[in-house]
């Protein structure tokens, strides 16, 4: 894809990003880029399962430093089952026609923290033409709903208690036109 693989940096630190399809990911990086959104907690499953999902991402953003996959970021669509549970407990109607991906799957090692990656990888996504489009977003994480997703154009829509009883938040992004 034009322009990548590229640098960037967060905090300093230089990082290489790549941006792939899920379809298109190797074998050894689907199950790296699995295993650590599975150690980062956000995403329920399995190792296995979360490949799956992965695997179906519309596009990825991937950054590696020493050669290891330090942080991910996708940009995937959902599938109507999980829209309308988002409506059905926050409210909003996040139709495809409106709001045609989801950004997900953020996640960064332990070893990189602390460092803005994520909103790097996110602002990248962001960045490109499907970025442009519609797009919403769910999380847990206070610092993503009142910094890091408002600072790409997000605007909490409102929140949702899931089976663990932890508060999801959704926020959307109209399209840039």
């Amino acid at each position: 894809m034009d322009g990548f693989p590229k640098t960037v940096r967060a905090a300093d630190v230089p990082y290489t990003v790549i941006l792939r399809s899920g379809a298109e990911l190797f074998d050894d990086e689907a199950a790296e880029v699995a295993d650590l959104i599975h150690s980062c907690g956000a995403v329920k499953g399995t190792v296995e399962q979360i490949e799956s999902r992965v695997r179906r991402a519309h596009l990825l953003i991937i950054a590696r430093w020493a050669k290891e996959i330090s942080g991910v970021a996708a940009l995937k669509s959902p599938d109507t089952t999980y829209r309308k549970r988002l409506k059905e407990g926050v409210g909003v109607d996040v139709t495809e026609s409106e709001y045609p991906t989801e950004l997900g799957y953020v996640a960064v090692s332990k070893a990189n923290r602390g460092r803005r990656l994520s909103s790097v990888l996110m602002e990248e996504l962001m960045s490109l033409p499907i970025g442009r489009d519609g797009v919403f977003a769910t999380t847990k994480r206070e610092g993503y709903r009142k910094a890091a997703l408002p600072d790409l154009g997000f605007k909490c829509r409102g929140s949702y208690l899931n089976d663990e009883r932890e508060t999801v938040y959704l926020l959307t992004k109209a399209p840039n036109i």
